[in-house]
C-alpha cells in the first residue's frame, strides 16, 4: 500500500488560507474525550480574561479617571488633595473615585473624616503610562 504524504509547502499553503484567532482555534480543535472539559475551561478562561480587560479599559476610558490615576501614581491622596490638582467638583470626583474603587483599580482607607485613595492595580498604571507616552511621542513627531 502506498500512502501519500503532503509536502511541507502544500501543508503551509492549506494552513495559510485561513488564520483564526486563538479562541477560535481552541474551539475548532478536536481534543481527546478526556481533555474535552479542559479545552472548554481554557476557552472560558480566555473569554473571562478578555471580558475583564474590556471592563478595565471601559473604566479607564474617562479622561477624569486617567487624571485621577495619574495623580495617585506616586502616593496616596485624600479627596481634598485630588481636588487641588484636578479641576472638578467634589461630587464628580467622588463618583469617579467610587467607580475606580469598585473596579479594583483603587484602594481606600479612612483616617478620621478623610478617605485616602491609592493605586492597588499597578498594571493599570503601566498601561496608562505606555499609552500616554506613545501619544506624546506621536504628537511630537507629527
Amino acid at each position: 500500500m502506498a500512502t501519500s504524504k503532503s509536502s511541507p509547502s502544500a501543508v503551509k499553503a492549506k494552513s495559510a488560507k485561513k488564520v483564526l484567532p486563538l479562541a477560535k482555534v481552541k474551539a475548532k480543535a478536536k481534543p481527546a474525550a478526556k481533555a474535552m472539559p479542559q479545552a472548554t475551561d481554557a476557552l472560558t478562561d480566555d473569554d473571562a480574561v478578555f471580558n475583564m480587560a474590556a471592563e478595565t479599559f471601559r473604566v479607564m476610558s474617562a479622561p477624569m479617571r486617567l487624571k485621577i490615576i495619574s495623580s495617585l501614581c506616586n502616593q496616596e491622596k485624600n479627596v481634598g488633595q485630588l481636588l487641588e490638582e484636578i479641576d472638578t467638583t467634589q461630587p464628580n470626583m467622588s463618583q469617579h473615585l467610587n467607580t475606580l474603587f469598585k473596579a479594583k483599580i483603587l484602594g481606600r482607607r479612612r483616617e478620621g473624616v478623610q478617605i485616602y485613595y491609592r493605586i492597588i492595580n499597578e498594571s493599570v498604571v503601566t498601561v496608562c503610562r505606555a499609552v500616554c507616552m506613545q501619544i506624546a511621542i506621536d504628537d511630537v513627531t507629527i
